[in-house]
């Protein structure tokens, strides 16, 4: 059933023209979830920012917490400076991290996660100060985010994004 989605999908997106639409206009994944629903996803409402970027709202230990979705970025951080508002505690040694923008210590933390009334535990989450972000955010005068959503959460929970339509699939 994986490989049958995987391929209509595939399928579905061939005929793009590289705006996320197909050549009649409308989104590449049809408006109708029912497809993706029934084989076992959850849909999430994604917001776009001005500058491009998109953010995802997911509750974290019963607060609201904004993060951006970064197919680039390995980890699921949340920023340091957020540690007590979300009661995070850590759970490992520091580390340090490298990426786009800076480098930076992060430490290994758990939270309870809950989307679409999901329940999620164990998942791999890191403090880490997003300051360099958040700047950017300041400076181009757009909503802050309190998180990054990484690639490891993306591929664990089989994330299709449909830019076109805001959304974003989950298997959870």
């Amino acid at each position: 059933m994986k490989q049958f989605i995987v391929l209509l999908i595939f399928i579905t997106t061939l005929g793009c023209a590289g705006n996320g639409k197909n050549p009649g206009g409308e989104s590449a994944i049809s408006d109708d979830d029912s497809i993706l629903v029934a084989s076992g996803y959850e849909v999430v409402e994604l917001a776009k920012l001005r500058t491009g970027h998109i953010t995802a709202t997911f509750m974290v230990n019963g607060k609201p917490c904004v993060f951006l979705v970064d197919m680039g970025g390995g980890a699921t951080l949340i920023d340091y400076a957020k540690k007590s508002k979300y009661n995070l505690a850590e759970t490992g040694k520091r580390n340090y991290a490298a990426g786009v923008g800076a480098v930076a210590s992060l430490v290994r933390t758990s939270a309870v996660m809950l989307i679409n009334g999901h329940e999620i535990r164990n998942e791999e989450l890191f403090l880490m100060d997003i300051t360099y972000i958040k700047a950017e955010f300041t400076k181009n005068k757009v909503r802050q985010v309190d998180g990054v959503l990484g690639t490891g959460f993306l591929e664990k929970h089989g994330a299709i994004i449909d830019y076109p339509q805001s959304k974003m699939y989950l298997k959870l």
